[in-house]
């Protein structure tokens, strides 16, 4: 038997055998004509399911193209609803007693009591493959759910949602659902990335589900991430708004039971049942200024586009609910991330480091967090499985920052080897000026007038923050004379050494001659090169950020700026200046 045709007979026979275990009788698209009345099953309240009638009012398109079934909804359901609205996308439509399709499209400030429908011969082909998506039209979606969220919270993750053409609504507290009703056909669904003490997710309808527990749901995809691993969950709706552009429902999305584990063009489909991979998040946060804490335990969908971003929003708003407060402050952040290479190897990244700024100043602690879940969820290089992050945040409202004023070694002499002592004078920010003695240990090569910088590891932001510019615009870096390869630990050992803002830094002074100021004021305008200029010098930037192989460190307790040097005589040696 030619391969083509055994493989039709199978695939015939599995979805015969979908439709049969889900004793639901559907209706072929080229049955369906203008004219004909049906009904619709939906939840505009709570979880109860109701019904509101539907006419077919045209079929268009053709078997390649894929069809659109136009239909027109009427009744009492609809008149409370506000219309279709958005959350109701993957509400059932029979016709004859026949399952036809799911409401799915609309179109922006038109009547909204008119969709077009996602044929569920479409749908039921999710469960083996993907199909085409229509175009120009308004998916019947949903605002995302925030459950658990602050209004700097729920800021942070919208501008984080941006490039995926998502907004999201406050809904209260998280995992409040009351229902305990098992789905079926016409219940709300909760397709969730976030869930535990916070919530984030969309809100939809079943569509159909088979007695093995199999769903389908939406019409329209969530975030068309193709082969996908959400959170499926129950959900309680609190109301259906009416909007000017399309109404929606409001609800809260709650326990989880089970998979999704598509997401492509014609919906979503998953299975009750097993949970999906996830990985744990814990955050810890004190504001040491009125001695109030506060904990969050969730879990984010193991998704290597989604994942980055999610963690850093809900970090801001567990910073957000405890500190309350958009005013300046200072914070030191302490996190880990521990996971497995492709080899299955423990890979860590351990992080601290201290942040300042004079407004909202839980929305830039996610920085290292953010690039840190970046190399390993979307490196190049290998396939890495994160088990856990947990960050633990200390926020104040104080100003803990001082910069470097002068600095002086307090031997007159020192042999190679040696560890000598340097008193760093420090101005704190309105405060007195404070001395703080460091060490250094001199290299065993070292001669002549050795000349040290002395600089707060605050001092060279301005760089990376140039870079970060110069990556997300494509400015191409200088190319190197040689290509030396890497792998992923190198990445996550430059994390876990990266200079913190509250390190003093001691490295040998490079020279000035033919090199662009390094310090406060390199930052000015007057200073700064093109963007193109800039990227021309990346690896010169490079060299800064990492320092010689003499660099060493010292922590302190508040964020360090500014930059002087020292000199120190080595004893044996001639007089020339060493760079």
């Amino acid at each position: 038997m030619p391969k083509q045709i055994l493989f039709l007979i199978v695939a015939c026979w599995w979805s015969l055998t979908r439709v049969v275990l889900a004793a639901t009788p559907i209706i072929p698209v080229e049955e369906i004509r203008a004219g004909m009345q049906g009904y619709a099953k939906t939840v505009i309240y709570g979880d109860t399911i109701e019904t509101f009638p539907v006419e077919v009012l045209g079929v268009t398109g053709n078997q390649d193209m894929g069809y659109q079934i136009l239909i027109k909804a009427s009744g009492s359901v609809i008149e409370r609803s506000g219309g279709i609205s958005q959350g109701m996308s993957g509400s059932p439509v029979y016709i004859d007693g026949r399952l036809a399709g799911a409401v799915a499209f609309g179109k922006a400030f038109t009547d909204s009591r008119y969709c077009f429908l996602q044929p569920i011969g479409n749908m039921l082909k999710l469960l083996d493959k993907p199909v085409a998506h229509y175009s120009g039209l308004l998916p019947k979606s949903t605002p995302l759910m925030a459950g658990g969220f602050t209004g700097q919270g729920l800021a942070y993750l919208e501008q984080q949602l941006t490039p995926f053409d998502l907004t999201a609504l406050d809904v209260g507290g998280a995992g409040t659902t009351a229902t305990i009703r098992p789905l079926e056909p016409g219940s709300s669904v909760g397709v969730a990335v976030v869930d535990g003490d916070m919530t984030v997710g969309a809100l939809g309808t079943v569509t159909w589900m088979d007695d093995a527990g199999h769903v389908l749901a939406f019409g329209h995809p969530f975030m068309q991430r193709g082969d996908a691993g959400y959170f499926m969950s129950k959900a309680w709706v609190l109301a259906s708004v009416p909007n000017l552009q399309a109404s929606y429902k409001v609800g809260t999305i709650g326990q989880t039971v089970g998979t999704i584990n598509q997401d492509r063009a014609a919906g979503v489909a998953g299975k009750v049942g097993q949970e999906p991979a996830a990985i744990p998040m814990f955050v810890s946060v004190a504001d040491t200024s009125r001695s109030l804490n506060g904990s969050a335990r969730v879990r984010i969908v193991d998704d290597e586009i989604l994942a980055p971003t999610l963690i850093g929003a809900v970090l801001v708003n567990e910073v957000s609910k405890v500190f309350d407060s958009a005013a300046s402050g200072s914070a030191r952040v302490i996190f880990d991330i521990d996971a497995l290479d492709a080899k299955g190897k423990p890979l860590a990244i351990h992080r601290e480091n201290m942040f300042y700024n004079t407004a909202n100043v839980p929305a830039i602690l996610p920085e290292e967090l953010l690039e840190a879940g970046k190399v390993l969820f979307q490196n190049k290089l290998e396939k890495v499985d994160v088990l856990g992050i947990n960050v633990s945040v200390a926020i104040d409202g104080g100003a803990r920052i001082a910069e470097i004023k002068n600095a002086a070694v307090l031997e007159k002499a020192a042999a190679p080897g040696d560890t000598i002592h340097i008193k760093v004078g420090l101005q704190p920010y309105r405060g007195e000026q404070v001395q703080k003695t460091v060490t250094y240990k001199l290299p065993e090569d070292a001669s002549g007038n050795l000349r040290l910088s002395v600089r707060g590891g605050a001092v060279l932001n301005w760089i990376q923050a140039l870079m970060r510019q110069q990556k997300e615009a494509g400015v191409p870096a200088l190319k190197k004379q040689k290509e030396t390869p890497v792998s992923l630990k190198t990445y996550v050992d430059k994390i876990n050494n990266a200079d913190r803002n509250n390190d003093i830094i001691i490295d040998y002074a490079r020279s000035n001659s033919g090199k662009r100021p390094v310090g406060k004021n390199a930052a000015s305008d007057e200073d700064m090169e093109s963007m193109a200029e800039a990227g021309s010098k990346a690896t010169d930037f490079d060299s800064l950020l990492s320092g010689s192989k003499h660099k060493q460190k010292t922590a302190m307790d508040f964020i360090v700026d500014g930059e002087t040097t020292v000199s120190v005589k080595i004893k044996g040696t001639t007089n020339s200046a060493a760079e």
